[in-house]
């Protein structure tokens, strides 16, 4: 299996964690949406590995000592469900606590134990506030990748994140940068909200957990959790479930029928803003949110938390 992605650097990998990278739980990270149904309505396509593949390179770069912290990048994503937030939402599940319950598995646990690697420690640090996880307030690696990759993909980069890593450094206290690097972390985490917090794509998340919701009132199916993205599909087509193989055909084929409208008529599909990530890098000490450009565009964040209500041509 070739282990790489574009964004940053080559780092020279270490080879428990080639062999992390080799079970099955991050394998199936493959096959899983980053973008979760955005990614059937957007060019955000690309999957949770080539994410954790770019944590993993910026812990390495930044912690190169950390084993712990690096085994903690590779496994921090997977416990999510296929679709991730949309159907985890839908069905209760924490993916925190599946991640945990996952890396304390005996494949992984036979390779950080033949390593020396505490399961304890690497769990410590996905529970933490670190380089990693981030702070309260200051952003960390994990969302760092997330909003660069989803801009990359969606062609609204200037420059490669490879050329920015120069003028940022990372501590337990979370991801810092010059003034310059700052601003471009979060223009890309503004642009990067105004994509998925869109209509379009607030849509594709609830018809496919209205979809996945119906499925379940129906069937009682304790594997779902544990499904790829292609899988979880192919069960809903399957289901011979009317409003499941409407909602579906809809989400994959017709989203050009769909209209939107802020004025809440109590008619059609309610699509709400669960949540906004306000963290931002330090800059000279201090959060780059207490700059007049880090103001502005958490001022540009905040905006976009709106409601809205989605109807289709039947």
């Amino acid at each position: 299996m070739i282990i790489n992605e574009p964004l940053y650097p080559d780092i020279c990998m270490l080879p428990w964690e080639k062999a992390l990278f080799q079970t099955r739980s991050v394998k199936r990270l493959k096959y899983l949406a980053h973008y979760g149904a955005g990614s059937l309505v957007s060019p955000v396509t690309h999957s949770r590995f080539e994410h954790t593949v770019g944590v993993w390179k910026l812990t390495a770069w930044f912690f190169h000592e950390d084993r712990a912290l690096r085994a903690a990048a590779i496994l921090h994503d997977i416990g999510h469900l296929p679709f991730s937030h949309a159907v985890e939402r839908t069905l209760g599940y924490n993916h925190h606590e599946l991640t945990e319950k996952l890396i304390q598995s005996e494949e992984i646990c036979t390779i950080l134990r033949d390593n020396k690697i505490r399961v304890e420690d690497v769990v410590a640090c996905l529970n933490q506030e670190n380089g990693l996880t981030g702070t309260r307030d200051i952003i960390g690696l994990d969302h760092v990748d997330s909003f660069l990759r989803d801009m990359y993909m969606m062609g609204g980069l200037d420059r490669l994140p490879k050329e920015v890593l120069p003028f940022m450094k990372c501590t337990k206290a979370g991801v810092e940068a010059d003034e310059t690097t700052c601003s471009f972390i979060m223009d890309c985490m503004v642009n990067d909200h105004r994509l998925f917090l869109s209509p379009l794509l607030l849509a594709a998340d609830q018809l496919l957990a209205k979809a996945v919701h119906r499925y379940c009132e129906t069937y009682n199916d304790a594997s779902i959790y544990l499904l790829t993205d292609d899988e979880l599909l192919s069960v809903l087509k399957q289901s011979q479930i009317k409003e499941v193989e409407e909602l579906l055909d809809v989400l994959l084929y017709r989203t050009e029928t769909l209209s939107f409208s802020e004025t809440l008529t109590g008619e059609g599909l309610l699509l709400n803003v669960k949540k906004i990530y306000n963290k931002a890098p330090l800059y000279n000490g201090k959060s780059y949110v207490e700059t007049k450009d880090g103001t502005m565009k958490i001022r540009q964040l905040q905006k976009l938390e709106k409601t809205y209500t989605v109807k289709w041509k039947r």
